[in-house]
């Protein structure tokens, strides 16, 4: 975690600023204050912030509003909200918002600040990943341009297979596409569709839907989820924590009921298998 991380803290009470400065700066982070939601909007378009500390009770533009702002500007700043009193609702529509956490004014402030390096680490974890996917990416289009897409097995794109190495029921169509069943995945766009729906998926959320239809019917572990769809290894126990929610968004995207899952079926406490 860099000693120089840049910091916004934002709350409409001068005595908050003015400690949250005082106790941040002195754990080595470069701080900036914003008396209210506004100014810190403003503040977005100026400098960037590794970090956000927001009230959520603010005149004006509060501090959930602020984090849909930073959010609309796809910044990739975390946030954590402060609060006076707790609130399930609007803790619930901070998460909605990417939120990483949501705490007391009364925290100690030796919880603020270990919540604070974890928000970084954490920022630093999901910055690693965009970065291995983007390398994974530029490397298929590479190799689209030469010998095929990898989904297509390198099969010419005026060939079309009727065969997949590890899914018999796919299909590598010349516009390097993946069927299976209902599924129907867009390698050189990277998009997907199910039952003629398209689906908004996030480029994680894509990688690991093709990585499973790549494998359809075989179960794959957490660590080959994370190797397939993400580029590093890690531990079983890591790499269930870090798949899991997205095969969460997933569900909540293909499955007619995410609660009761019928094509992204879970093999408890070993990995996930595709079934269409």
């Amino acid at each position: 975690m860099s000693q120089a991380a840049s910091i916004l803290v934002v709350d409409d009470e001068q005595n908050i600023r003015l400690t949250l400065s005082v106790l941040l700066s002195r754990a080595g982070f470069s701080v900036t204050t914003a008396s209210s939601g506004e100014e810190a909007v403003t503040l977005f378009e100026q400098q960037h912030f590794d970090l956000m500390l927001v009230d959520l009770q603010m005149p004006g533009i509060n501090g959930i509003q602020v984090v849909e702002a930073l959010r609309n500007r796809e910044l990739d700043t975390v946030a954590i909200i402060l609060t006076g009193h707790g609130s399930l609702e609007s803790a619930i529509e901070g998460l909605h918002q990417g939120v990483f956490d949501y705490m007391l004014k009364t925290s100690d402030p030796a919880q603020i600040i270990d919540r604070v390096k974890a928000g970084l680490d954490e920022r630093t974890k999901r910055q690693r990943q965009n970065q291995l996917i983007s390398a994974i990416g530029a490397a298929a289009q590479e190799l689209a341009g030469g010998e095929g897409a990898p989904v297509a097995q390198n099969v010419p794109p005026t060939a079309p297979s009727t065969s997949h190495q590890s899914a018999p029921s796919a299909q590598a169509a010349p516009e390097r596409q993946l069927a299976i069943g209902p599924l129907q995945l867009d390698t050189w766009h990277q998009t997907a569709t199910l039952d003629g729906r398209s689906l908004n998926l996030t480029p994680t959320e894509f990688r690991l839907l093709l990585c499973l239809a790549e494998h359809a019917g075989q179960m794959l572990s957490y660590t080959s989820l994370v190797r397939c769809a993400q580029g590093y290894e890690t531990s079983e126990l890591e790499a269930g924590e870090l798949i899991k929610p997205h095969i969460h968004h997933l569900r909540q995207k293909i499955e007619p009921e995410p609660g009761a899952p019928r094509y992204l079926l879970n093999v408890r406490g070993k990995g996930y298998i595709l079934q269409l």
